[in-house]
């Protein structure tokens, strides 16, 4: 129930500042462009969503519970924590995705640092933006970088463990 709550104030609040924004763009004679805009990134992305929700709903009436347990349960220790890195790193598409794979870890029973450890690698570990970042900054920019946040995922999925594995999902 609460997640519905939630669900339907975030809905509201995204809504006023699409609305906000609207009116703003009306007022400056750009709204037509706006629209344009959005219905052509919406083209694009609605594939990807449309076939990561499909994805995503057939796993979770698959019942996974038992081997995500196993595997990223609470008590999967460093392993479950690496092998939701890896995940988390090898997700390809955008938030979406990542959040949707990261609430069926959730109704599957990953335990609390596996699921962080996944989504601080998937925010950190993008392995589609490194070909950009060596073209645009260099492979030394791109070397210092994963040096520095390499062990990120490991850290995020640790202090999750440590402080918050009473948190059952």
């Amino acid at each position: 129930m609460q997640a519905k709550k939630t669900m339907v104030i975030t809905i509201m609040i995204i809504g006023v500042l699409a609305l906000s924004l609207s009116i703003w763009a009306y007022t400056k004679g750009v709204h037509i462009a706006g629209f344009k805009s959005a219905l052509k990134m919406g083209l694009r992305i609605f594939p990807i969503m449309f076939f990561t929700f499909i994805i995503i709903g057939m796993v979770s009436s698959i019942d996974l519970s038992s081997g995500i347990q196993k595997t990223l349960g609470n008590d999967s220790g460093i392993s479950g924590i690496a092998i939701a890195s890896l995940a988390g790193m090898l997700t390809p598409g955008g938030t979406f995705v990542a959040l949707s794979v990261g609430g069926t870890l959730i109704k599957s029973g990953a335990g609390i640092s596996p699921v962080v450890a996944y989504m601080v690698a998937f925010s950190t570990w993008d392995l589609t933006r490194t070909p950009f970042e060596i073209g645009f900054m260099g492979w030394k920019y791109v070397l210092v970088k994963w040096c520095c946040i390499l062990i990120l995922p490991f850290i995020g999925g640790l202090i999750a463990k440590l402080l918050f594995s009473w948190v059952n999902f």
